[in-house]
């Protein structure tokens, strides 16, 4: 499946496009995360992040997800100080229901998490039962070199995980 998917790094011509993505990963996660429509009808929860694209200080990146050429969801990653280091945070990731089932969040994850050598914080809010299925699910049968998590949690609506730790 590596061949059929690809990422993208987003620029600031690719803002307007990631944003509008953005608007259905804040639709579906409404229904838990209480995010309220602004008065244009839109999530704002993004804006600050779309302001720094092309930031050269901006430790912010996102990708666009492709999936056989078509647009097929988004990937934001970061790196965060975690409890006084520094670290690469797997932040968000969104799938459109449309390519869901077919191994692309895992087929991500070897491109992004598991291709890399250090190690990954993986922050996943405890009212979003559907992404800690999945990330439960991903630490059983993806090769990740350790799976650890941290608790108490730093912040407190989040589950977080440090994978890929060298001890």
């Amino acid at each position: 499946m590596t061949a059929s998917i690809s990422l993208a790094r987003v620029t600031r011509a690719d803002a307007p496009l990631l944003d509008r993505i953005w608007q259905f990963y804040e639709l579906e996660s409404s229904s838990w995360s209480e995010c309220d429509l602004d008065e244009t009808g839109r999530f704002t929860s993004l804006s600050g992040f779309l302001e720094r694209l092309g930031d050269p200080d901006s430790f912010d990146w996102a990708y666009l997800i492709r999936h056989e050429g078509q647009l097929a969801g988004l990937l934001l990653v970061g790196r965060q100080n975690f409890r006084g280091r520094e670290i690469m945070e797997f932040a968000d990731l969104y799938v459109l229901p449309k390519h869901r089932g077919k191994g692309i969040a895992s087929e991500v994850l070897r491109q992004t998490v598991l291709a890399s050598e250090e190690p990954w914080l993986i922050c996943v809010f405890r009212k979003d039962q559907a992404a800690l299925t999945f990330w439960r699910r991903a630490f059983e049968r993806l090769p990740f070199s350790s799976v650890r998590e941290s608790v108490p949690p730093e912040v407190l609506d989040l589950h977080e995980f440090i994978v890929n730790e060298t001890i």
